[in-house]
């Protein structure tokens, strides 16, 4: 009994107790207030209500059956009542249908006891729904702290965010003239140094060359991943064939193509039917994707464009569906979605070679993001299928682009 006393003591708690009968009121108030519960009573639904809107009781122990609103109307306005909603209700009833429980756990009560009572069972469960209370109100205020923190974290990561884009996009625009510069008088100096047949100086004036370029592109990618991270890519819709389109990103693939002896293999694409689409943006999508095919499809292997036009259905309206499809290293499903997010590499960058098109190629990890906010961009789809990751079966890698089709276009 000391020990029950003391925990009861320490909890300090505060019993509401709701009856018209005032022999159960003394009886039960002597009872909770033995084990040091400071006790409020009240006689009827009425009184009771405004003892537990102004005293905030932990608890409440309310007879059912009660002249002028019984329990049941009772339970329902403090249930009802922001001020009261949230403490813990136990109804003291003589009535034992089942419909009579329900009716009271449909008003809001948490649990019952049945009269006459039994004097341990109701501390017992008093104590219960206390403890549970105090747990959820635990849990509630870490959950708030948790959130509030990582709002916190959340708004400091946008801003470092939001920092870290203005730099690329200062530092892109910053580069790309002096390396527009390079590229020019390069280009020149080859010019002249195969004019003077000095094979040395064209050797160095190459690299020169491939470096700056190279250089280019990868400052035009951030360029393109910092206008998609601001929402500043707006394709300019006019009318496209994508054979064309294709024909386009051919020219640029093919010497990669042929140093890497692959071959490309395009399927309906010329029975397209034309789409509005951006004339600088859409070959860019596919040379990203035929690109990251050529990366990761060993010499010899092939690259498959399959192009379909699909009608329009109940689930989707009409559109072309391209598919870039290589018989590669593949992908790990892990991966699928992470792919397409800038930056992100699926292996170790330190084992990456460094050319763009060589086996594995590494790159900074722009080309696939820019290909999904391009095709976001044009209100399409994209997405990467692949059984797993593989270098000794190749598996190979399958990407979907799907963009919509005018209704007279179709």
């Amino acid at each position: 009994m000391d020990v029950e006393k003391r925990l009861a003591t320490e909890m300090k708690k505060k019993i509401l107790i709701v009856d018209d009968n005032p022999i159960n009121l003394r009886i039960l108030a002597d009872y909770l207030e033995a084990f040091e519960y400071m006790v409020l009573v009240a006689r009827d639904g009425r009184s009771g209500i405004e003892k537990a809107q102004y005293a905030q009781p932990d608890l409440i122990l309310l007879d059912v059956m009660m002249p002028d609103i019984d329990g049941f109307e009772t339970c329902r306005f403090l249930k009802a009542d922001e001020t009261t909603q949230a403490i813990p209700v136990i109804f003291m009833t003589a009535l034992s249908e089942t419909e009579s429980k329900v009716e009271g756990f449909e008003a809001g009560a948490v649990d019952y006891v049945t009269k006459p009572l039994q004097q341990r069972e109701v501390l017992a469960r008093i104590r219960t729904h206390l403890q549970l209370r105090e747990l959820t109100e635990n849990l509630e205020r870490l959950v708030a702290q948790r959130t509030a923190e990582l709002e916190t974290a959340y708004r400091h990561l946008s801003r470092l965010d939001k920092a870290k884009s203005d730099f690329i996009s200062i530092m892109s625009h910053e580069l790309r003239t002096p390396l527009a510069v390079i590229d020019g008088y390069t280009q020149l100096l080859e010019d002249n140094t195969a004019v003077a047949n000095d094979e040395e100086a064209q050797f160095l004036v190459d690299n020169i060359l491939t470096g700056t370029q190279r250089m280019l592109r990868t400052m035009n990618d951030i360029f393109d991943v910092t206008r998609i991270d601001h929402d500043f890519l707006r394709p300019y819709r006019e009318p496209l064939v994508m054979r064309d389109v294709m024909d386009e990103v051919y020219i640029k693939v093919t010497p990669a193509l042929q140093k890497r002896n692959l071959s490309l293999v395009r399927i309906g694409i010329d029975t397209l039917p034309q789409i509005q689409a951006d004339k600088v943006l859409l070959p860019k999508l596919f040379y990203h994707l035929i690109g990251n095919a050529i990366k990761y499809t060993p010499d010899g292997g092939q690259i498959r464009i399959v192009g379909q036009f699909r009608e329009a259905s109940k689930a989707s309206p009409a559109h072309v569906e391209i598919m870039v499809e290589d018989n590669g290293i593949g992908i790990e499903p892990k991966h699928l979605e992470l792919i397409f997010e800038k930056f992100y590499q699926t292996g170790q960058v330190n084992f990456h070679s460094s050319g763009t098109s060589t086996f594995k190629g590494g790159g900074p990890g722009l080309g696939l993001a820019i290909a999904k906010g391009i095709v976001q961009g044009h209100d399409g789809r994209i997405w990467a299928e692949s059984s797993g990751y593989d270098e000794e079966t190749y598996p190979g890698s399958r990407f979907f682009v799907r963009l919509p089709v005018e209704p007279s276009a179709a």
